[in-house]
């Protein structure tokens, strides 16, 4: 074979490889990359996130018509969260280990723990990783693809549509400037209709180098009002016991 040939067939891999690299799906992954990179770094870092293996929230959530109420979040990798609100002096607690998901509702007559729905456990599943959708996407399967740029709550951000493993979709919106989640987006069934819930966040403070978001605004289509819910407490690292999300035995006493 002659060095001429060889040239020319070098020629046209690397020809070949340069409008590969620079083909639109090929610019949108490294644009992808980048956006997400910039988000972990404003978020604090990945190498900080991943040294959380558990996480403690605590606040106050509205519940709309001036009342709000306490709450306490708690996840632990992978994939485990605990919900729990007090509502007319009794304790509610929804929760999710990864594989399946619980429930106690006693302001809704439901005085015993009961298994969730297939619908119920992934919507909570879904949100149960501790550094959220884009940090942890490599590792958790999620696809995201680029739609553009879109002003939100008077800032420029990048959209970005995030398509979980399970088939459900999210849209996730970056500030331009700080790289901070703007707003996510969801679509969830309510009443048996599905509706867009969206969520803004506002206020985001430094905890143990982590950047963490103090409100968040929720509202749902088809409703005038907005829910919030406010972080005053932020635990990193807390120690939880697996069996913390496991769902406890019955006692035969609960609402028929």
């Amino acid at each position: 074979m002659s060095k001429k040939f060889l040239a020319i067939g070098f020629a046209v891999v690397l020809a070949a490889a340069f409008l590969v690299y620079n083909s639109d799906a090929m610019r949108e992954a490294r644009l992808i990359k980048a956006l997400v990179a910039q988000n972990i770094e404003a978020r604090g870092g990945g190498d900080a996130w991943q040294a959380v293996e558990s996480l403690r929230l605590s606040g106050r959530m509205d519940l709309g018509q001036g009342m709000d109420v306490p709450y306490v979040m708690e996840q632990k990798r992978p994939g485990k969260m605990c919900f729990e609100f007090v509502f007319d002096d009794e304790m509610a607690t929804q929760c999710v280990d990864g594989k399946s998901g619980w429930k106690l509702l006693p302001f809704r007559g439901r005085t015993e723990p009961e298994v969730m729905t297939e619908k119920e456990f992934h919507d909570m599943a879904d949100s149960a990783a501790i550094d959220g959708l884009l940090i942890s996407a490599a590792r958790l399967g999620h696809e995201i693809e680029w739609l553009g740029s879109e002003v939100v709550a008077g800032r420029t951000t990048t959209k970005l549509q995030v398509t979980l493993p399970g088939g459900a979709t999210r849209w996730v919106y970056i500030d331009e400037e700080t790289g901070l989640d703007v707003k996510l987006d969801s679509m969830r069934v309510l009443s048996g209709q599905e509706r867009r819930v969206e969520t803004f966040f506002y206020d985001w403070q430094e905890t143990d180098g982590l950047l963490i978001p103090r409100r968040q605004e929720t509202h749902t289509e088809g409703r005038s009002d907005s829910n919030f819910l406010t972080v005053d407490g932020v635990i990193t690292n807390p120690p939880l016991d697996d069996s913390r999300f496991s769902m406890p035995a019955t006692t035969g006493r609960g609402a028929s």
